[in-house]
């Protein structure tokens, strides 16, 4: 017997266990697979272990499903239809409005199991299918009780899950499935957020060293050296998820990010000079203060050279990228999100720093700011609000990801809806909705 398939077998008896202990009602397996089916499905003999014990799996109440063999097929050729699959991939299972995909390249998506957003967006999601499944059942643990009903500790007064209870969850699935790509990016996001930078840094590299091509996996590591004060870094970072990235918008915004960080650099051009490092040993104060100031001018000039080049790279990709920003900047306005506005805003300008539209709207973000704290009737407003439900730290992604997935042309009023998951989903803390008896972490709505 291989190693593999000796690991997938004690996988299925952890399985077993964990869908043995958990709540009555909570999971839902399948028994095994008709075995001429199974030896017709295609499927290599080691991942196809988990249909000859559960024919199907329904987890969480349904939060997530792992579909009987007789629904691959069908599963398969609907996203196919619906531009959502590359040539080889095959459907297994959803979670909320995602599928779960057998890539048919693990090695390029850095994982055997892909989560293929409504958009047609990929991330490498699980290590294997019966790591994923157990990694499930274990997040799932944490979050429903003995009753098989949500924990209610794990959530703060406003009904969303706590950033601890997030990572608590996210470190129990990785756990499970060690090399989780999903799960360590939104772990290493989570710890960006709570200013935890060298532990996010930590996670993303163990996250690229799986999934080397994982365009957000790069995008959040510059975004992660740039807050800890490492410009040159982040710059490096940001160029290389531009390179990955397959979509105009995204490399634009990518490359955007880029000139960001060189802006700090060329404002403040000592925090790339080598201090007195290398110089002569005898050379006089006057001497070291004009060789010095020499070093920051040049260092200054070469990062606002390299700036205004990429800059331009980023207007090449995206001809409307500043009408993109802008367009971002007003979604967040109209949300009231002065922190998303002023991200948005500094970003735009750092591309094209003179654009009318950008600086036209300094004024309401300055507002914006100065407002004081939301007052008791803003509950009542919220009601009707769609996003009014939604965890903040979601709503700033929605921000960047609305802006990076511009097309290159003038944004329309599609373009700016939020449209289904994202970098940070399917993990991010969304409110419970009562569904009679147990809540649902199901999404309100759509994002993207």
């Amino acid at each position: 017997m291989s190693e593999e398939r000796r690991r997938v077998l004690n996988n299925l008896d952890r399985i077993e266990d964990r869908l043995r202990d958990a709540p009555e009602g909570l999971h839902d397996a399948g028994g095994p697979a008709d075995e001429r089916a199974l030896a017709a499905s295609g499927l290599d003999p080691d991942i196809a272990l988990l249909w000859g014990t559960y024919d199907g799996i329904d987890l969480g109440g349904g939060e997530a499903r792992v579909y009987p063999l007789a629904e691959h097929a069908e599963a398969t050729e609907a996203a196919a239809a619906d531009d959502r699959l590359r040539p080889g991939d095959r459907v297994i299972g959803e979670r909320g409005r995602d599928l779960l995909v057998l890539a048919a390249d693990p090695h390029a998506e850095g994982a055997d199991v892909v989560l293929v957003e409504e958009d047609g967006e990929r991330l490498p999601c699980a290590s294997s299918v019966d790591r994923m499944v157990l990694a499930l059942l274990g997040e799932f643990s944490v979050l429903f009780d003995e009753d098989g009903e949500y924990q209610a500790d794990l959530f703060g007064d406003d009904g969303e899950l706590s950033p601890a209870a997030e990572r608590r969850m996210l470190r129990r699935h990785l756990d499970l499935d060690p090399d989780a790509p999903l799960a360590r990016f939104r772990l290493a996001q989570s710890l960006r957020r709570a200013g935890e930078l060298r532990g996010a840094a930590q996670e993303l590299r163990q996250l690229l060293r799986r999934a080397p091509d994982f365009v957000w996996g790069h995008l959040e590591l510059g975004r992660v050296r740039l807050g800890d004060g490492k410009p040159g870094d982040a710059v490096a970072a940001f160029r290389k998820a531009a390179e990955l990235a397959a979509e105009p918008g995204l490399r634009a915004h990518c490359l955007a990010l880029a000139c960001l960080a060189l802006s700090g650099m060329s404002e403040k051009p000592g925090s790339s000079a080598q201090g007195s490092e290398g110089m002569p040993e005898k050379t006089g104060p006057s001497e070291h203060g004009a060789k010095a100031m020499s070093e920051k001018t040049g260092a200054s000039a070469k990062a606002s050279a390299e700036r205004a080049a990429l800059a331009a790279a980023a207007l090449a990709a995206n001809p409307m990228f500043a009408a993109a920003q802008e367009a971002a900047v007003r979604d967040a306005l109209e949300r009231e999100d002065a922190a998303a506005a002023d991200e948005q805003l500094t970003l735009g300008l750092a591309v094209v720093p003179g654009h009318l539209g950008l600086l036209a709207l300094r004024p309401a973000l300055a507002e914006l700011k100065a407002r004081p704290a939301d007052s008791e009737d803003d509950d009542v407003e919220d009601e009707d609000d769609p996003d009014a439900d939604m965890d903040p730290a979601l709503l700033d992604d929605d921000a960047e990801r609305v802006a990076a997935h511009a097309k290159p042309e003038p944004p329309t009023k599609a373009d700016l809806a939020p449209g289904t998951g994202s970098a940070s989903s399917p993990y991010g803390g969304r409110k419970p909705a009562s569904s009679g008896g147990r809540q649902s972490r199901r999404p309100a709505r759509s994002r993207g």
